[in-house]
């Protein structure tokens, strides 16, 4: 045994998430308990009894022994200052540690998580979301030589939670959402429709600060329902629908990042900038941080709170080098049962060169493989791919594959090579995550019209070989029978639910929807 002790690092908010650390192969693995409890936004410290969470954490840390050979020997447990578990001897029972610690709050892990990700040496760093135990906009100096994340300022706000109530007044962002923090991913694509009321602007902007949302119903004249408690049932204050609706989130994007950029002014626009916190995953905003600044920016592929529990880890016990755990996450939970799937359905070996033709006759794929992505965006290893060519796949992919509302675009994939022959961006750094939105260039806008919004952006993701040589060999393959080298990516699941773990569920999405294909470990399942 390593005379180093493992550490394990758990938030049980909302997204709540587990990293365990294992310093003799020093590797950090992420588990996003909603993959393995099958619920989106799964919060462990409420909603379970504590046998409930007992049970989950016990998973987690067989998981962390059977995948990762980290044995149940631990330096300490470290617990989210605003996920705390009660009572205490629930840890101890299913962890071996003398430690159970707090180190660290809400906007500091982020910081934290996000600055340990990036190449950067020095950085600022914002942090903003719908808020933690230490508030909702927090801006930070780091400096890797110094060890050092120093929180500079703190700006009263909400963007995150005046953000959901905006989207939330939308009949066609609210009406079929499941969860209300569903509700902001669905306005950043429907705001595309929209036209921003230039006089209700300052008025939004307003609101982001202030969250006072009588305030907003009376100086902007629209008549909102649920006026004394918006937070009661936000799935329910939907007021707007139609062009009018979408007019409303078009003022709220505007607003959102006019806020945004006053608060970026104030700062030398040559420094590195991290953003981070959910609210960083809004990729309109990103997109027009990169295009108006001249700064080098990094955003994370899980700012959001999945990314909590890495980052009160990284400030107990701060790395040496910089971190690559975009693929650290879940492992496929029921690999030692490939084989029998394999002779079930008799699948077969097939290589790149045969994916890439199955695409390009119009095929739609679904994709498996060992190590998932960690955050909410598929990378690759538990993707759907299709060929965006065709002008009736976004369609096809919305209403009979994930279920879900038509205003919902899709993302592309290419290698980073290639970026600048498709799509228009100040520079094509840090796409790997999809975290920005660069515009679909005017010879290729009918030309791609499955992952070509209805603004002509698109959430880019470009890999190389090192990032994702998968994708990398498939489009190498693909770009030898098609003039456009731009593929269509979306994550393997299903509406309502969250990213895949298993192959188990994997073949029920081939099984039950309109997917032609599933590929596991470079092995093709059809449908029975």
């Amino acid at each position: 045994m390593s005379k180093f002790k493992n550490i394990v690092s758990i938030f049980a908010g909302h997204d709540a998430n587990i990293t365990f650390y294992n310093p003799s192969q020093n590797e950090y693995h992420i588990i996003e308990l909603e993959r393995l409890i099958r619920k989106r936004y799964f919060r462990l410290h409420v909603d379970n009894t504590g046998i409930e969470i007992e049970n989950i954490l016990l998973k987690a840390r067989e998981i962390a022994e059977k995948y990762w050979n980290i044995e149940n020997d631990y330096e300490a447990v470290l617990l989210g200052s605003d996920g705390w578990i009660k009572p205490k001897e629930i840890i101890q029972r299913v962890f071996n540690t003398k430690k159970i610690k707090t180190v660290a709050k809400h906007h500091e892990s982020h910081a934290a998580s996000a600055f340990y990700q990036s190449n950067f040496e020095e950085a600022l760093i914002i942090s903003y979301d719908g808020g933690g135990d230490d508030g909702f906009f927090n801006i930070y100096k780091a400096n890797k030589s110094k060890n050092r994340i120093k929180r500079i300022e703190t700006i009263a706000s909400d963007f995150g939670g005046g953000y959901l109530l905006c989207a939330s007044l939308i009949r066609e962002v609210a009406e079929k959402s499941r969860h209300q923090l569903a509700l902001s991913g669905k306005m950043m694509g429907i705001c595309a429709y929209g036209n921003p009321q230039k006089e209700l602007i300052k008025y939004f902007k307003e609101f982001f600060f202030d969250r006072n949302y009588k305030k907003l119903s009376l100086s902007t004249g629209l008549n909102l329902k649920n006026i004394e408690n918006p937070w009661q049932d936000p799935l329910n204050n939907w007021t707007f629908e139609g062009q009018t609706g979408f007019n409303i989130a078009a003022t709220a994007q505007a607003a959102f990042e006019e806020c945004v950029l006053d608060i970026l002014n104030k700062f030398d626009s040559k420094e590195r900038l991290i953003m981070t916190g959910g609210c960083a995953l809004n990729v309109l905003v990103n997109e027009r941080i990169k295009s108006e600044f001249e700064r080098e920016i990094f955003v994370p592929p899980n700012p959001h709170d999945g990314g909590l529990s890495l980052g009160h880890l990284l400030i107990y016990n701060k790395p040496k080098e910089n971190l690559n755990i975009t693929y650290n996450g879940i492992p496929i939970l029921d690999n030692e049962n490939f084989t029998d799937y394999i002779r079930k359905y008799n699948a077969k070996k097939i290589d790149k060169s045969t994916i890439a033709r199955l695409l390009k006759d119009g095929k739609i794929i679904g994709m498996l493989y060992e190590g998932s992505e960690v955050g909410p965006r598929a990378l690759g290893n538990r993707s759907i791919i299709c060929d965006p060519n065709y002008p009736e796949m976004k369609d096809i992919l919305n209403s009979k594959v994930k279920f879900r509302e038509w205003f919902r675009p899709f993302a592309p994939f290419c290698k980073k090579e290639d970026a600048s022959k498709y799509f228009k961006s100040k520079n094509f750094e840090n796409l790997e995550y999809m975290g920005y939105a660069p515009t679909v260039k005017d010879d290729y806008i009918n030309r791609l019209p499955s992952i070509t919004h209805f603004d002509n952006t698109a959430r880019l993701q470009t890999v190389s070989e090192d990032s994702h040589s998968i994708f990398y060999e498939l489009l190498t393959e693909f770009g030898k029978i098609c003039d456009t080298n731009v593929l269509l990516n979306t994550s393997f699941n299903i509406r309502g639910m969250p990213i895949l773990s298993t192959i188990k569920e994997a073949l029920y999405v081939l099984q039950n929807t309109d997917i032609d294909h599933v590929i596991i470990e470079d092995y093709i399942f059809n449908k029975k």
